[in-house]
């Protein structure tokens, strides 16, 4: 299982947008463990992003037995995340206190969804990292 990678050095753009697109691939495979591992997280949140990924993208095409959180249908049948993707359109916002914002547009069996996937390349004390924020409407 992978950890998420970090630098000793502040890495460029491409080189954190290639973890974002890692982690992608591993939700399009549905390794969910993997991807979870990928980057770190502003927030314990990760089976209710999930899940809102799910509902806003998979139910729209699909009727599910149970749409709730609590039924975690969402988890147990994964294939539903091989429509899911990514654009190459990553926008970067300005730096701020060793931190700099940037998101990727999210895709829904090839089309964009209207959704966006906020990460954040974080300066720690010895080591920069990338976190997932919010995967949301855009």
């Amino acid at each position: 299982m992978p950890a998420f990678k970090t630098w000793k050095e502040k890495p460029t753009e491409l080189e954190a947008q290639k973890a974002v697109e890692d982690f992608f691939d591993y939700l399009k495979k549905g390794e969910l463990d993997n991807a979870k591992n990928s980057v770190d997280h502003l927030y314990n949140d990760w089976e209710e992003s999930i899940h809102v990924i799910w509902r806003d993208h998979y139910l729209i095409h699909e009727i599910a037995e149970d749409e709730s959180f609590e039924g975690k249908e969402f988890l147990n049948n994964l294939e539903w995340l091989g429509n899911l993707g990514i654009l190459d359109d990553f926008m970067w916002g300005e730096e701020r206190e060793n931190t700099r914002y940037f998101d990727v547009s999210v895709t829904y069996m090839g089309e964009p969804s209207g959704f966006a996937a906020q990460f954040y390349l974080v300066k720690n004390d010895d080591h920069y990292v990338v976190k997932r924020g919010l995967i949301d409407m855009a």
